[in-house]
């Protein structure tokens, strides 16, 4: 039984490597950029980014477009009709709603956690997100070899 600190053992043997070195993302952080996921219970989850370039609302009313297959989320004070609140998550300005009636609503099919690819704004102020251009966003980790 080891009572110090363990050791890192040294490696007697000459291998010659060939090592890559990872090039480091200069680019901004998902938390950096406009960023949209909704998940399978019908929660959206905004970056604080996207949140603040809403105007930080309390709230947001809910729009859906069937024929372009699109969600619309307008800024909306919390004791505005139908809104849903804009709960804090995480550490970095984040808002999450809870939205599972809108999957129920309108016959959503979400079988996994998905980011919307692109996040924009029309000129009413509506951010429009569109379930035809959504990525997968794992949530389990799964290690390849």
């Amino acid at each position: 039984r080891e009572t110090g600190p363990r050791m890192i053992e040294v490696l007697n043997k000459t291998i010659n490597r060939r090592w890559v070195t990872c090039p480091r993302d200069t680019g901004p952080t998902r938390w950096a950029v406009a960023y949209v996921t909704l998940n399978r219970k019908g929660e959206i989850f905004l970056s604080g980014v996207t949140h603040r370039d809403l105007g930080s609302p309390d709230g947001y009313a809910i729009l859906y477009d069937a024929e372009r297959e699109t969600i619309g989320l307008r800024p909306a004070a919390n004791g505005e009709k139908n809104a849903y609140p804009a709960h804090p998550r995480g550490n970095y300005g984040g808002r999450r709603i809870h939205a599972y009636r809108m999957i129920r609503e309108f016959d959503l099919v979400v079988l996994e956690t998905v980011r919307f690819h692109r996040c924009m704004k029309d000129k009413h102020g509506i951010l429009i997100l569109d379930l035809r251009d959504t990525r997968p966003v794992s949530t389990k980790k799964k290690w390849r070899p």
